[in-house]
């Protein structure tokens, strides 16, 4: 009898201790899958479904774009950085040479108070003067047209073209 109370309580803490082990075995595990590696080639993963999915969309809507404005006609002009300063216009290029020409003459007159507040159109709904910050000035846009730099100007002759450098820019937005 004396035996057997023995060999419960070796019994007993034989048990005890496996489940101790198995209970550090687990802590250990779940640290593990926790760990800065783990998490990272999780992560990796995680940013190259995004990155593809992502990929995908960007090519879904430039193609989108490109046909919207395939299909659209009109001259273009970006007149500022952003998206809100892209227009319609209604000058050609030789209009913008005949402008050339002629500020040529009128520019060379000015009074540095009038050259400051010069303005002109180019054909859009929107002025643009030598006093607005985020343009260029008429000068240097007079200096791009002489030098025949359309693109520097911000002038396509199509929206197709315009789009050919603005794929994500949605033709839709040009005023």
């Amino acid at each position: 009898m004396e035996k057997l109370k023995q060999n419960k309580i070796w019994i007993t803490i034989v048990i005890i201790g496996v489940v101790v082990i198995a209970i550090l075995l687990a802590v250990l595990h779940q640290q593990k899958q926790n760990s800065l590696e783990a998490q990272s080639s999780s992560y990796a993963s995680s940013v190259k479904a995004s990155s593809a999915s992502t990929s995908v969309q960007d090519q879904n809507t430039e193609e989108a774009y490109a046909k919207k404005a395939a299909k659209m006609k009109g001259h273009v002009i970006a007149l500022g950085s952003g998206d809100n300063d892209v227009y319609f216009t209604k000058w050609t290029f030789s209009d913008f040479k005949n402008y050339a020409n002629q500020w040529a003459g009128k520019y060379s007159q000015m009074t540095p108070k009038q050259k400051y507040s010069a303005s002109i159109s180019f054909g859009t709904p929107d002025s643009i003067k030598n006093s607005d910050y985020y343009t260029k000035a008429l000068d240097t846009i007079y200096d791009e047209i002489k030098a025949g730099q359309y693109k520097d100007l911000g002038y396509y002759d199509t929206v197709k073209d315009f789009n050919k450098e603005h794929t994500m820019f949605n033709p839709d937005n040009i005023q």
